[in-house]
């Protein structure tokens, strides 16, 4: 499974996006939002004894739930349905200054950050932003953030024997491609769950992931299902929901 640190930033970044309610994120706020809170998720703040992903399993939501809000407060700043470096910091200031959690930042988000993060882990980000703009107003579980980093992180970075490039190095050329295809992802997960604001289990993603990998004309995609799943079980989860597993059928 994905360390830990991987599986809540991949929480941290669903959150921030549904509060952003379907907005598009530039790779230069999602490297800012990642430099701000990657870190800040092992740094215990002075006075305290704990870092905040010590006390994730209680008080994760309560800090998911500010995440949220940090979407929503960028949303109301951001225009042509982007968020940018701007939105996010100042958004993010008035959320941590106003909040009551000893846990929040101490200070202003200092700038720059989006100049420290590396490239893939900017890209990532706006893949996870992909995700839930296809999700609504699902959340998604820690164990699905978890799959969903070793299922995403390694291919994007890496190169089929058949091919030239990574997902990575053509990201100028395919990336909106890319992005729309984990936007799929994400409306399949509401044809089998079916029900707005319930958390995505990690069967849920997986079922929804190969039902867009597994139609899918484009090379760089899998070609292996996820390890473990087998065909009756994206079955049985289709059934389970709406009654039908959304396949679709996109351009190279």
């Amino acid at each position: 499974m994905s360390g830990t640190t991987d599986a809540l930033m991949v929480q941290i970044l669903f959150a921030t996006a549904r509060g952003a309610g379907g907005m598009r994120i530039s790779r230069e706020a999602s490297a800012w939002l990642t430099g701000r809170y990657r870190p800040w998720l092992t740094e215990t703040k002075p006075g305290l004894s704990q870092p905040p992903i010590a006390l994730w399993e209680d008080k994760g939501r309560g800090f998911l739930a500010k995440f949220k809000e940090i979407g929503e407060r960028a949303r109301e700043t951001a225009t042509g349905g982007m968020l940018r470096v701007d939105d996010l910091a100042a958004a993010a200031g008035q959320v941590e200054l106003e909040a009551t959690c000893p846990f929040c930042p101490v200070g202003p988000p200092p700038a720059g950050l989006e100049m420290e993060t590396p490239l893939d882990e900017a890209v990532f980000g706006q893949i996870v932003f992909a995700l839930a703009r296809g999700a609504g107003e699902m959340r998604l579980s820690l164990d699905a953030s978890a799959w969903f980093h070793e299922r995403y992180m390694p291919w994007l970075m890496a190169t089929k024997p058949e091919l030239l490039a990574s997902p990575l190095e053509v990201w100028e050329v395919m990336g909106k491609g890319f992005l729309s295809r984990f936007r799929e992802i994400g409306k399949g997960i509401r044809s089998i769950a079916g029900i707005a604001g319930t958390e995505i289990s990690r069967e849920e993603l997986q079922a929804s992931a190969w039902a867009v990998e597994s139609e899918s004309f484009c090379p760089y995609c899998p070609t292996e299902p996820p390890l473990g799943v087998e065909e009756e079980d994206f079955f049985s989860l289709s059934v389970s929901g709406s009654g039908r597993l959304v396949r679709v059928e996109l351009p190279a």
